[in-house]
């Protein structure tokens, strides 16, 4: 008789903790690339001679980046950066009282409705910021299509209906403590 190893129990508050720390790395790791990586990009040009080459070989064309470009940058890669940031601070909430037993706050209601119009904004930004660059950067990259935005819209609704579970569940919890 063979025996297969057993997996280890994972209780609810070993889950929790390993959720919290996986959220509370993220976030510092986003919050600080949000700060690193702009600063960065400017730096590179305050510093140096950032170009831009178009073509190849001998008939290449090299034009210094412009600041709009430098700026257009720093500031996407800022806003995706720090929202991401904000989506995992929600989460470290969320997760904390997950921890105490109360994971039908009232807050959770408020906090899942946030991290579905980050998540929105973080996804119209990026379908934004590459339609922008494939129109105005001709063979950067192919446009892209409103088919890519079915998938995070889903992504969005999901949330958006945990919320009202969560909306639910709370009020469920606030009829229970008051009958007696």
């Amino acid at each position: 008789m063979i025996r297969t190893p057993s997996l280890p129990r994972l209780s609810l508050v070993s889950i929790s903790s390993v959720a919290g720390t996986a959220c509370t790395v993220a976030f510092w790791v986003l919050t600080v690339g949000a700060v690193l990586i702009p600063a960065s990009v400017v730096a590179l040009k305050v510093f140096g001679t950032p170009v831009v080459t178009a073509g190849a070989g001998e008939d290449a064309i090299v034009i210094p980046l412009p600041w709009a470009y430098v700026l257009l940058v720093a500031t996407a890669a800022f806003a995706y950066l720090s929202i991401s940031a904000l989506i995992f601070r929600l989460l470290i909430h969320i997760v904390a009282t997950l921890r105490v037993g109360d994971p039908f706050h009232p807050l959770n209601v408020r906090r899942l409705h946030q991290i579905g119009a980050a998540f929105a904004a973080v996804t119209l930004g990026v379908w934004a910021g590459q339609f922008l660059v494939a129109r105005f950067v001709r063979g950067a990259m192919e446009t892209p299509s409103l088919f890519d935005l079915i998938t995070p819209s889903f992504a969005v609704v999901i949330i958006v209906v945990i919320a009202e579970v969560f909306r639910e569940g709370a009020r469920l919890r606030h009829e229970s403590e008051l009958t007696i």
